[in-house]
């Protein structure tokens, strides 16, 4: 018996030092891969606009967010793009095939970019919490899916190239990258797709192993999610906050006409001659907005209570940072080296300019990262 508790505490152990050492290799691969950010660029304010500022702080909850924030959420899309690739990936091609290690290291890199870029502002500790506990965790299923699908994977694969089972989990996989645009991914139904996979019917033959492979493995590993997502939620549920998933935008033009339609928007306070804030919903929606406000004539003072933000647009060829913005990364994409990401940061009361001279360069806005 005390062998065995030894061997019991030793295992922990092991496992508790492996998973320590995860972040502090990834991000120390990060740090010496990626190079120091340029100089954030710093926005003139006036007087009148820091009052202003200071004013809709106190008098309107949740308008001010912490700035280095739009840095330190970069990491979590970088999550979401991962996904995004995985499931344009698997719709035709050899899961076996999807570049996973390299998924790994390209997290770890913008993680370290993005500690660079927030290095003047104060420490978030919070954010950084986060991205070490989900970076740890990606690291974690991305490395044993690797090993999986290059070994027991690429054998079945080869006894029948995709069977419906693949085509179910492409499809899975594909709804779950949309999901992430605008919802936690601990909010995904896993529990009812995995239900879809079980109930699909077999193949015969030969294929039949490779149906009930699919089946199994990622059945049990869509059960594991569905009670790791539980728990989270549980856990989140008693200290959540609705209004988080807001954003509150001061901006100038014809605000009022310009937001009419737009769903989940509000205007929320006339500022006469200084503009309005409005209200509206955060993440993709919102960076989907942007480009309609701009061409209604709306341009922004403030998005979350800020007036630098991160912007990231993806093109086939380098993109330079227009006037006034500052580059801060670019590579090309893990599974599609002829696509470039590039991330910059912005001056917010120049967003109305810079962003149409990016998509007149070339570029296809990707995201505006809010706070």
């Amino acid at each position: 018996m005390l062998r065995f508790l030894r061997r019991f505490f030793r295992t922990i152990l092991i496992v508790l030092a492996v998973i320590v050492a995860i972040p502090v290799l990834g991000l120390a691969y990060g740090w010496l891969t990626t190079a120091p950010a340029e100089q954030a660029s710093i926005v003139s304010r006036s007087p009148e606009v820091a009052a202003i500022s200071q004013r809709l702080a106190t008098e309107i909850a949740g308008y001010k967010r912490p700035e280095e924030s739009t840095f330190l959420t970069y990491p979590e899309w970088s999550i979401v793009y991962s996904a995004r690739e995985y499931a344009d990936f698997v719709q035709d091609k050899n899961p076996a095939n999807f570049p996973y290690l390299a998924h790994v290291g390209r997290f770890w890199k913008d993680y370290a970019a993005m500690i660079r870029a927030s290095a003047d502002y104060p420490f978030n500790f919070q954010n950084h919490l986060m991205l070490t506990v989900i970076g740890t965790s990606h690291t974690i299923e991305h490395v044993i899916q690797s090993v999986y699908e290059n070994t027991i994977g690429r054998l079945t694969w080869m006894m029948s190239h995709g069977v419906g089972e693949d085509r179910v989990l492409a499809g899975i996989a594909a709804d779950y990258a949309a999901f992430l645009d605008q919802t936690p991914w601990y909010r995904f139904p896993y529990a009812q797709r995995r239900a879809e996979l079980w109930n699909f019917p077999s193949s015969r033959s030969w294929a039949a192993i490779r149906s009930w492979e699919r089946k199994l493995v990622y059945g049990a590993a869509l059960t594991i999610k569905q009670v790791y997502a539980d728990l989270i939620a549980s856990g989140l549920s008693a200290t959540s906050d609705a209004a988080f998933l807001d954003i509150h935008v001061w901006a100038q033009g014809p605000v009022a006409d310009a937001i009419a339609g737009e769903p989940d928007t509000a205007l929320e306070r006339d500022l006469g001659t200084d503009g309005a804030v409005f209200v509206t919903k955060r993440y993709q929606v919102f960076t989907e907005m942007i480009p309609r406000l701009i061409e209604r004539g709306v341009s922004f003072v403030e998005i979350g209570g800020n007036d630098d933000i991160l912007v990231t647009v993806v093109s086939n060829e380098e993109i330079e940072a227009p006037d006034g913005a500052m580059k801060l990364f670019s590579y090309p994409l893990p599974t599609d080296n002829a696509t470039i990401r590039t991330g910059l940061t912005v001056p917010v009361p120049m967003l109305h300019e810079t962003l149409p001279d990016l998509v007149n360069a070339g570029a296809h806005l990707e995201h505006v990262y809010d706070y």
